[in-house]
């Protein structure tokens, strides 16, 4: 007999999900949903996915195919084209409109129609539907050309090919179409053009036509986009994973617009993050030189799933493809891991730095590097992610860095940096990583007050809790910070597989993944690091056996970063603050009050802070705050790292005032109360 499975229970442990609980995942194979998933058995990949799909998918595009498979469109994005009427369509200059509206592409065509035009859309669907309808119409090949060019006012979610007489006041006919697009377009509408179109869009996405008349055209014709009405907000106690603040710890706030999709662009980012790990890792040039592939001009759908179908050989898995090109430093992270001296503890405190070859290797499993014709869409995706996170990571392995356990919690609490150092951040490579003794999310999440109580209960993780542990950070050419997407590295445990860690992509920015990135990129930047010793000399074994490598961990200089390359955290306090600073920092906030709780100040970079000049030696040439100091002969001016301090430890620190409920019993009424 079979066994019905009930929708609002847990598929992997029938957990029963209470109304309005958040946190919940839905598991899809092939297109079709099999049943929820709560968050004690989501896995660390599965958590990251949902949180990076919540941030570009808009769920209310979902719509059913023939195939019976459900497709959901990215935000402002489309999965299916509709051929129909358009109001533009009936003007008699107007050759083509197309509009995106509710993960659909409406084209409209008429039988004045240029039939040639259908070469301006991509190979594939829309050029198929384009030159059907066309045909449907009647259209005649005219042979005009096209141009492209950006109409000012245009809606950003709409695009019109007209003749060229239509967008000038004289009305002369110059004998071409224009390709009219607002500046600020919907840039999923670019995948819908053949890409010399594409291309010419995006060069002319931040000018403007000179003497366009196209604004009556627009207010007479065109209906303005359509606002649809949000989803419902997902549950905002704390940072439940998946819950509306946790997508703003990540990705930042919300558009203040009422449509509750996000600030950040996170398509475009991910995008533009993917292409460059494809490029730095040598990926594209594998794929041009062996397969004749250009990663830049795949369509959109295979760049996100990193998968080629081909008719002819097996599919192409290109995740696996960018993986295999890390293959010699994966495969030495895993033996060193194997013969270390020091071995991960089970909630991955006590971390050494040279864990760091056990942690890049958990990252992803070695099935990974081998490509698996059996992965279902939602599967891939998680594959997709994992490979990009990983690969990247792994493009950080000539400079890592570890931050020792004193510090960690201070700098993953650092308060936001200012404009002026964020415009100062140089990195010391095109990727880096960061490493540090695991830190809880919820502790970097915090407030002041919050931090506060955090601080004065030791401020640590407890053993399921989700913690931070380091980040993997790019940089431009310039070595200036590249601020498209970071990726913070985290750890939880799962109720099943124990504990885990993967990347999380972050949102630069002032929420709070945003500042912890920027904090990272201000230690690596202004911070001292001391140089990884020369690696030890192998005295004897055959070289670069297992054996010998295990002889060579219990070197102290492989154990303080020879053989990783690994750079640690030279912190040296900074001078104590003169009295005028001191005095005002310690100054109760209300003028005239006197101090009643003691509390923490967290760490901060300064401005323009004296610095001590230092000869060969590591000592002072002379004074840095006393008399006979002078700027540029004692000390210069730059930016300091100050840890946390407490602010008056003669007073007591504030009581925990939040309210407790007891539990167990019945539910208190409105005016009970608090335990």
């Amino acid at each position: 007999m079979a066994l019905e499975t009930r929708s609002d229970r847990c598929l992997r442990c029938s957990t029963l999900r209470d109304e309005g609980e958040g946190g919940w995942n839905t598991d899809w194979r092939q297109g079709r949903m099999q049943g929820l998933v709560c968050p004690d058995c989501q896995t660390p990949e599965e958590t990251a996915e949902a949180s990076v799909k919540t941030a570009y998918l808009d769920y209310r595009t979902t719509t059913v195919g023939s195939d019976g498979a459900a497709r959901v469109a990215p935000i402002g994005g489309w999965h299916s084209i509709d051929i129909g009427h358009h109001p533009l369509a009936d003007e008699p200059d107007v050759h083509l409109a197309a509009q995106v509206n509710n993960g659909r592409l409406a084209i409209a065509v008429s039988a004045h129609s240029d039939a040639a035009l259908q070469e301006a859309f991509a190979e594939g669907p829309c050029r198929t539907a384009v030159s059907a309808a066309l045909n449907e119409k009647g259209a005649r090949a005219q042979g005009r050309p096209i141009s492209v060019q950006p109409l000012p006012g245009w809606p950003q979610d709409s695009v019109v090919i007209t003749e060229d007489g239509n967008l000038y006041a004289d009305d002369q006919d110059r004998g071409e179409l224009v390709l009219g697009f607002a500046a600020d377009m919907n840039p999923h509408l670019l995948t819908a053009f053949a890409p010399w179109a594409a291309d010419a869009m995006r060069a002319h996405m931040d000018a403007a036509p000179q003497g366009s008349a196209v604004g009556s055209l627009v207010a007479s014709a065109l209906p303005a986009p359509r606002r649809m009405r949000p989803a419902a907000k997902a549950s905002d106690q704390g940072l439940a994973v998946g819950g509306a603040a946790w997508q703003r710890f990540w990705f930042g706030a919300e558009n203040q617009d009422g449509t509750g999709e996000p600030a950040f662009d996170f398509t475009t980012a991910v995008q533009d993050f993917r292409t460059r790990v494809m490029n730095d890792s040598g990926a594209t040039d594998i794929l041009a030189e062996e397969h004749r592939l250009r990663w830049d001009e795949l369509p959109s759908a295979q760049r996100e799933l990193m998968h080629i179908p081909r008719a002819a050989e097996p599919d192409l898995d290109v995740a696996s493809l960018m993986l295999r090109t890390r293959t010699d430093d994966w495969t030495w992270d895993g033996t060193y891991a194997r013969v270390a001296p020091h071995r991960l503890t089970p909630d991955l405190t006590d971390l050494h730095p040279t864990d760091v070859s056990a942690l890049r290797w958990g990252l992803v499993a070695p099935r990974a590097f081998t490509p698996d014709r059996r992965l279902g869409p939602q599967s891939r995706s998680s594959h997709a992610l994992a490979a990009v996170t990983t690969t990247a990571a792994y493009l950080a392995v000539a400079h890592t860095h570890f931050i020792p356990k004193s510090l960690a919690l201070d700098v993953a609490t650092t308060a936001p940096l200012s404009a002026k150092n964020r415009r100062a951040l140089r990195l010391p490579g095109p990727w880096s990583m960061v490493l540090h003794e695991p830190v809880p999310l919820s502790t970097v999440h915090a407030d002041d007050e919050q931090l506060d109580t955090l601080l004065s209960e030791g401020g640590q993780a407890s053993g399921a809790d989700h913690a931070v542990l380091g980040c993997v950070l790019a940089a431009h050419p310039d070595h200036s910070l590249d601020t498209t997407l970071g990726l913070v590295l985290m750890t939880s445990v799962h109720p099943q597989r124990g504990r885990q860690w993967y990347l999380q992509p972050a949102a630069y920015g002032d929420h709070g993944a945003g500042r912890l990135l920027y904090s990272y990129a201000a230690q690596l930047a202004f911070s001292k690091w001391h140089k990884p010793p020369a690696p030890p000399a192998q005295e004897r074994g055959k070289p670069g056996s297992t054996k010998a490598l295990k002889r060579l961990a219990k070197h102290p200089d492989a154990r303080a970063g020879a053989l990783h390359r690994l750079r640690i955290l030279d912190f040296t306090p900074p001078p104590t603050e003169t009295t005028e600073e001191a005095d005002e920092a310690d100054a109760p906030q209300v003028p005239g009050a006197r101090l009643q709780y003691g509390t923490w100040r967290r760490a901060k970079w300064t401005e323009r802070t004296r610095i001590g000049i230092r000869d060969e030696n590591g000592n002072l040439v002379g004074p840095v705050y006393k008399d006979g100091a002078i700027e540029n002969v004692t000390y210069t001016r730059g930016s300091v790292f100050r840890p946390r301090t407490r602010v008056r430890p003669d007073l007591p620190l504030r009581p925990d005032r939040r309210t407790v409920y007891r539990l167990g019993g019945p539910a208190p009424g409105p005016d009970a109360p608090p335990a």
